[in-house]
């Protein structure tokens, strides 16, 4: 791996965002008993929960429900909510892959989430649930009395569960819908209305899409509505005992246990394997089944090692976009594919600086040696041996500044290397043979991160990690103390305290305030300042209170997409912006530096030990992950 040059101290992170609200609704009736359709999810419903289940596992676009092996007998389940703990200790029965995060269920009926949180599709609500499913940014559960509850993105209609009872649910990308017990179908979302319009009559299970939904008869016959661009709407005649949908194809199983799927014809995630099935779960380029001794079989798109099933026995498994998750026989909860549940704890021990990104965080000890926790499909948490100075992060790599001003970069550095060899070449046609770094930074957006660092001979440079970014030195002339990369722009600190911002083409952005400063962050649509007299001052997009500074002296400040975070000089942390999941729950204490992300904060106590706090919530016990780039 060649040297690499950047580094961020406690500062940087990016990615565009809008206005969320997270909520949570409910559809609560008051019932004696509810019939239900025990239908075992083959994306997590288990036959052996509470009294009733449905098809629990929605994939990232809009997971399916599927019955584990054919439909069976109405089973009656006791009336009435019952609310328990947030979260039980025994095994999990059932699981639910979205885009970006994931919920089970325990054999006492509560349920767990993990994974992104931006929304609070994560913040499952406490009581007893027979089922669940998960979209892309919200999630949907069935209470023991047959009542629907949503919660995450709060959005058009996007939580409005329907009231009355219930016998099963599912949930796609933008729009859900659910099985009442007389066997009607209802469904809502901000979705085009035909996509909400389901067809006459009763059926035995519904399964949602990104954009379409699959009905299955009493007969066994399946009907499919809403987009159709792939012909995943377009149900292929016979008799099947589950079906499924998920971004753009769908799939039946048989009563031979043979799957037939449907849509996207020509993507392999089209083409099942042969044998006999139990269930089979659809996601949004890839699908995954059960076979009958309990093993799983998965098919399609696999960029993120979504596809490698594990070995072993499994009882249900739910395919989601880019990972999927399956229930063991001991209860346990085994996920594959791309890590959306990162470790938000820190290690233990003492550091003296903390960088953090979307999905990963890294620390640097106090005697110079760096170490990363959080997602790792690149190895960018694999942070190399040896000491550094300073430390930054990008959304798939890491990079450590060394004393002798070599920059070194582990993770998915590929294009970052190949694009620092060609600027090292066009500094030495231009006569800057001393390439050597004495200041990096980066911004750690997801797929866009830049990193810049300032030369010994006082030029600015950055280099891009994707094609099509572009790379050079920006023609900044004179000297700066420090700079701080944005999503979309940079900004300078000069020797005078002048704060200089420009966006990625070397354009001055003329929003940047006057004055002295002594410190300066730039997010991703905003920038915040510590001027010599200690307040904060920010600048740039005016949305979610972003600009809103709290008042008072600080000694450091770091801006996000969706939030900023700043140190008092009496070491307490106060965070501004966006206020959702957690964001700006800054915990009490005193601290010495932070740094924040789109998702989550990192800070360090003046004693030199981590504290993280945010919308990225971590895994429960009982939940093992493998990760394959």
């Amino acid at each position: 791996m060649a040297p690499v040059r950047l580094a961020l101290p406690t500062v940087r992170e990016s990615a565009s965002g809008y206005r969320r609200d997270v909520g949570r609704r409910s559809a609560a009736c008051a019932v004696a008993a509810v019939i239900l359709i025990a239908v075992a999810a083959c994306s997590g419903e288990e036959s052996a929960g509470p009294a009733t289940s449905d098809e629990p596992a929605a994939s990232g676009d809009g997971e399916p429900r599927s019955t584990d092996g054919g439909i069976r007998e109405l089973r009656e389940a006791k009336a009435g909510s019952e609310v328990g703990s947030r979260a039980g200790d025994g095994p999990f029965t059932a699981v639910a892959a979205g885009h970006e995060h994931t919920c089970a269920r325990r054999a006492d009926g509560s349920v767990e989430c993990w994974g992104v949180n931006d929304s609070g599709q994560a913040d499952a609500p406490q009581g007893r649930f027979t089922a669940l499913a998960a979209g892309k940014e919200h999630t949907c559960a069935l209470r023991a009395d047959g009542a629907i509850e949503c919660w995450g993105l709060d959005f058009a209609g996007l939580l409005d569960a329907p009231g009355g009872q219930y016998a099963a649910l599912s949930v796609g990308d933008s729009h859900s819908c659910a099985l009442r017990v007389d066997g009607d179908i209802q469904c809502w979302g901000p979705v085009k209305p035909e996509s909400l319009t389901p067809p006459g009559g009763h059926f035995a299970a519904v399964a949602t899409g990104s954009g379409h939904s699959c009905v299955l008869r009493s007969g066994g016959t399946v009907q499919c509505w809403g987009d159709n661009e792939r012909g995943q709407a377009n149900g292929p005649v016979g008799r099947f005992v589950s079906v499924s949908a998920g971004g753009d194809h769908s799939c039946g199983l048989r009563a031979d246990g043979t799957i037939e799927c449907w849509g996207r014809r020509l993507a392999p995630e089209s083409y099942p394997p042969e044998g006999s099935l139990s269930s089979v779960s659809t996601g949004g380029r890839h699908s995954c089944a059960l076979r009958t001794d309990g093993t799983i079989e998965c098919w399609g798109s696999n960029f993120w090692g979504q596809s490698d099933a594990p070995d072993g026995e499994f009882t249900a498994v739910a395919a989601g976009w880019r990972h999927s998750c399956a229930v063991r026989t001991d209860g346990a909860v085994h996920c594959w594919g791309r890590r959306f549940a990162s470790e938000i704890d820190p290690p233990d021990g003492d550091f003296s600086a903390v960088a953090a990104a979307t999905d990963h965080n890294c620390g640097l000890r106090t005697e110079g040696t760096a170490e990363c926790w959080g997602t790792n499909a690149y190895g960018e948490a694999d942070a190399l041996n040896g000491q550094f100075i300073d430390l930054a992060v990008g959304s798939d790599f890491s990079c450590g500044l060394r004393a002798d001003g070599t920059l070194e970069c582990w993770g998915l550095v590929s294009r970052l290397e190949s694009s620092m060899q060609l600027l090292a070449s066009v500094a030495r046609l231009g006569g800057q043979a001393d390439m050597r770094i004495a200041a990096i930074a980066t911004d750690s957006s997801s797929r866009n991160s830049r990193l810049c660092g300032l030369s010994t001979a006082a030029v600015l440079y950055c280099w891009p990690t994707v094609q099509g970014q572009g790379i050079g030195a920006l023609g900044w002339s004179g000297s700066f103390r420090s700079v701080s990369v944005g999503e979309g722009h940079l900004c300078g600190l000069r020797p005078d305290g002048a704060v200089e911002c420009r966006n990625h083409y070397g354009r001055t952005r003329p929003s940047t305030p006057e004055g002295q400063f002594t410190a300066v962050s730039a997010g991703a649509s905003h920038s915040c300042g510590i001027r010599t007299d200690g307040t904060i001052a920010c600048w740039g997009l005016d949305y979610a209170g972003l600009l809103d500074a709290p008042s008072g002296q600080f000694s450091t400040a770091s801006a996000a997409s969706n939030h900023s975070c700043a140190i008092h000089t009496d070491g307490t942390i106060a965070c501004w912006g966006l206020d959702y999941a957690g964001l700006l729950d800054a915990p009490s204490g005193q601290f010495s530096t932070v740094s924040a992300a789109s998702n989550h904060s990192c800070a360090i106590r003046t004693d030199g030990t981590i504290a993280c706090w945010g919308t990225f919530r971590a895994p429960p016990l009982g939940v093992t992950f493998e990760e394959r780039a």
